[in-house]
């Protein structure tokens, strides 16, 4: 199995990172795997997180600490699984993003070896909504092979968090040059959902709601997230990185500025080891 069952969270000297640590404690938890938290800075003992950890530590929970500058947070992260294949990376989201250069969580997208999961809320899952975002119409494989990825992952979050399961799909607009079949809404729609009902049909999932509409992702799925009030929203990324990243960027990128609950996102290539993972889990 290319996944062991661990879960890394990265925590910053952020208010907001004790929503990730607290995230991680419940996944860890649910999931019965050691927590492994990455500190990016030097915490001091009576620091509120460092008096959790002694608590959860007497408690009986597994925890290791290891520490890292915060510039050099991607490094660990991908020294770390050349070492010891982790499950899940967990880190709280950065709002303010300054300067050129690509923001870290956004490098996380691109580079980390693992699904990443940034934090915005700490509000429970438990009973809520979680989202899974596809491109069903795709006919490329490797996409659609990224779709099942998502609906994979987000169907079991859904089971094991007791939450509803609703499939996103955004389509491009009519265009009155092409085939008759592409300039009708209704006709465009219609073709969306059979196509996202194959995908789960397949995969023997079940959808509590389809939320299929007209327009670029980035837009979207934001809308339709914020709408529902969901508690998670699962993507795939191209993770484009170099040049074609800073000139192209990422559908998944965009779409994580916009949305206001947390976000997993999972990278090309990673069905079959889901798979396995979730598998061993079951």
């Amino acid at each position: 199995m290319l996944f062991n069952k661990k879960v890394l969270v990265a925590l910053d000297a952020s208010e907001a990172a004790e929503k990730a640590f607290k995230r991680g404690v419940l996944i860890a938890d649910r999931m019965g795997c050691q927590l492994d938290l990455l500190w990016l800075f030097n915490p001091l003992p009576d620091h509120p997180l460092m008096r959790l950890v002694a608590e959860l530590q007497v408690s009986g929970m597994a925890i290791e600490s290891h520490y890292t500058e915060a510039g050099r947070l991607l490094n660990v992260v991908q020294k770390r699984w050349q070492e010891d294949h982790f499950s899940l990376l967990i880190k709280s989201c950065e709002d303010d993003h300054k300067g050129l250069l690509a923001p870290v969580d956004w490098q996380l997208l691109r580079q980390a070896p693992c699904p990443v999961l940034l934090v915005k809320r700490d509000s429970l899952w438990e009973g809520g909504k979680v989202m899974a975002a596809i491109d069903p119409l795709s006919q490329k494989e490797n996409r659609l092979n990224l779709s099942r990825a998502v609906l994979m992952m987000a169907g079991f979050i859904s089971t094991e968090a007791q939450a509803q399961l609703n499939v996103v799909v955004s389509y491009a607009p009519p265009m009155l040059a092409a085939e008759p079949e592409n300039q009708s809404v209704s006709l465009l729609e219609a073709r969306a959902r059979q196509a996202a009902e194959h995908l789960l049909s397949d995969m023997k999932l079940d959808c509590k709601r389809y939320l299929i509409g007209e327009g670029p992702p980035e837009y979207w799925i934001p809308h339709v997230a914020e709408a529902e009030d969901a508690a998670l929203v699962v993507i795939g990324t191209r993770a484009r990185d170099g040049l074609t990243g800073m000139l192209l960027g990422n559908t998944a990128e965009r779409i994580l500025d916009r949305l206001t609950c947390d976000v997993l996102v999972l990278r090309e290539g990673l069905a079959e080891d889901l798979r396995q993972l979730l598998n061993s889990h079951a």
